[in-house]
């Protein structure tokens, strides 16, 4: 069956990788599926996406963050390219494959139905920590060249030992409070390993005040996803939530950055439609 594609590329990730990867992508399309079309849009988005029967987004978190945002409504079906500094939602639906794999499950068109998550309004797909995540993502803009997990830790380390302590929920105090719709995020911290994107629920955590000096010592027990079990943090599930914080923070939104006092949670079931591989 003949399919229309608008293939959306962030302008500003526009590096000479990029075009080569989106490049290749069109060019094997072209030979494997020859009555698809494919219209590339590396410049400026449409305002509709209507009269198309399928989109492709090529960036990373936040280029996504911003794509949901522009197109709440959408009911299409949509396929996720890898492209950014942290990848983690791509990675959740994609995992670790290549980009002949990852092609090959976008052409198959497997569609699932998958949640999103409202935090004040803005969408997200990944999730949400309010706080020191907030002030990490802040200090990852003068160091984006390193991808992944490295650019989160040289970003996280100093935040981590002059980051202050917060009240929520009537006087109770926190080191850490996330949100979430996935389970990852920073190039891979698995902050919420257990978590799935199909269960109409946003996973919960809280972590009690840690002193200075323990702070690095569970970096990368969190990374690693071991930290479920630990004293320090209490995990809990919900489709709606509010939190009310002792101080105006900066919270860390699939990749940008939120600032409030306040904080509304609803989850948003089976929002949109994405195209993954078949199990």
């Amino acid at each position: 069956m003949s399919q229309k594609i608008a293939f959306l590329i962030n302008p500003l990730k526009k590096t000479v990788a990029i075009a080569n990867y989106f490049s290749w992508v069109i060019e094997t399309v072209k030979v494997e599926k020859s009555d698809w079309e494919i219209q590339l849009f590396a410049k400026e988005w449409p305002t509709l996406l209507d009269e198309f029967d399928q989109v492709w987004v090529m960036g990373g978190d936040g280029t996504f963050n911003y794509f949901v945002n522009k197109y709440r409504a959408l009911n299409i079906p949509i396929a996720l390219f890898k492209g950014g500094t942290g990848n983690d939602f791509y990675w959740k639906l994609y995992g670790d494959r290549s980009r002949r794999a990852h092609l090959d499950a976008v052409l198959s068109g497997h569609v699932e139905a998958f949640d999103a998550g409202d935090c004040n309004g803005q969408l997200f797909l990944n999730g949400v920590g309010i706080g020191i995540e907030g002030e990490v993502l802040k200090s990852m803009d003068s160091i984006r060249y390193f991808k992944g997990g490295l650019g989160y830790y040289l970003a996280a380390i100093p935040n981590l030992l002059k980051f202050k302590t917060y009240q929520i929920l009537g006087g109770r105090e926190v080191f850490l409070c996330m949100v979430f719709n996935s389970s990852r995020a920073g190039g891979g911290f698995h902050f919420f390993p257990k978590a799935s994107v199909q269960d109409g629920l946003l996973d919960v955590l809280y972590c009690q005040p840690i002193p200075v000096w323990k702070r690095l010592y569970y970096m990368p027990i969190i990374q690693s996803g071991k930290h479920l079990n630990l004293p320090i943090v209490e995990f809990s599930q919900t489709k709606k939530i509010s939190i009310k914080t002792s101080r105006v923070l900066s919270a860390q939104v699939d990749g940008e950055v939120q600032t409030s006092d306040q904080f509304d949670f609803q989850v948003l079931p089976a929002n949109f439609k994405f195209i993954v591989p078949q199990l």
